[in-house]
């Protein structure tokens, strides 16, 4: 396991993360939220905790897989969902809630969203 990775592997995505939440509370803002510092550190946290699940996943096996960004969206996900911090997307919101567990369904598509965008990012299985 190569510890001395960690470290720069999960400050080095900080500025990214604050530029990215910066473009998503935009988003937001356009689409009618109010424009806010909570939702941008909201935005930063979450987009930095994935980083920094898929870090130690990395480290452990000494080389990057698109695998580890599925859990990491799969982990994130599930918690978000069954917190009612997040949405799911591309589901019917009926559909979604006659389901006994939403939450699985969330992890589930947030997981296959972090995977597909490693995959085509050129991360390897």
């Amino acid at each position: 396991m190569r510890t001395g990775h960690l470290v720069p592997c999960i400050i080095e995505p900080l500025p990214s993360c604050a530029v990215w939440a910066g473009i998503f509370t935009g988003i937001d803002a356009a689409q009618g939220a109010p424009l806010s510092v909570r939702t941008w550190g909201f935005y930063t946290g979450a987009l930095w905790s994935y980083h920094a699940l898929v870090c130690p996943m990395e480290a452990i096996h000494g080389r990057r897989s698109c695998l580890h960004n599925a859990a990491s969206g799969f982990i994130l996900g599930y918690i978000g969902v069954s917190r009612g911090m997040l949405g799911v997307p591309f589901v019917n919101p009926y559909t979604l809630y006659s389901m006994r567990n939403p939450a699985l369904l969330g992890g589930a598509i947030y997981g296959a969203l972090g995977g597909t965008l490693a995959a085509v990012g050129g991360k390897p299985m």
